[in-house]
């Protein structure tokens, strides 16, 4: 545990106010939670037992840091930012066979996620699917968890791979559309 720098420091009028109370409420933590910091201290162990676990699963795992406040009136200033973080996998498939630039133009009414023994064997799961045109333009969107009861399995010709292979579609009423601006690093402008 680590004790933040005095010059990050935040001015607080009332610092034992509580959050969303009338300022008269007031919370006395040093007479009422004595052991806090005691408990922060023994709250390190879960927090890397719930990282390595986390990790087992296949999760990059970041643990944020945690600093201990010198006193009481100084809460507000070492409020940590959480325990951990974990980042999430995103697949991007582009169609260079295929121009499209929103649903209406997209000449199916699925759209194939990915082969299925891609999505049955990732580790973990993707979080979700872009899935770009051939100009990259514009992206379908696929959020795993929203759509995934929705998925199908079907057995299709490889036009590239020249066999049969297993896909997973989903109807194109579960699917998100963006346009991209491949061209600059903002493309929400």
């Amino acid at each position: 545990m680590t004790t933040r720098p005095e010059k990050d420091a935040v001015e607080h009028s009332k610092p034992n106010a509580l959050p969303g109370l009338a300022s008269s409420a007031f919370y006395d933590y040093d007479r009422d939670d004595p052991s806090f910091i005691a408990d922060l201290r023994e709250s390190k162990s879960s927090v890397e037992i719930a990282a390595r676990w986390l990790s087992s699963q296949g999760y990059p795992v970041v643990i944020r840091p945690t600093f201990e406040r010198p006193e009481s009136s100084k809460m507000a200033e070492f409020a940590d930012d959480g325990d951990l973080e974990i980042m999430q996998r995103v697949e991007v498939k582009r169609r260079v066979s295929l121009t499209f630039s929103s649903k209406t133009d997209f000449p199916y009414k699925t759209l194939i996620v990915d082969a299925c023994h891609c999505y049955d064997n990732a580790r973990p799961k993707p979080y979700a699917y872009i899935i770009l045109n051939r100009e990259m333009s514009a992206a379908f969107i696929v959020d795993v968890k929203a759509s995934k009861k929705h998925w199908q399995k079907v057995t299709k010709q490889d036009r590239f791979k020249k066999r049969e292979r297993s896909f997973y579609e989903v109807p194109m009423e579960f699917v998100r559309v963006e346009r991209i601006n491949a061209s600059s690093e903002d493309s929400s402008k």
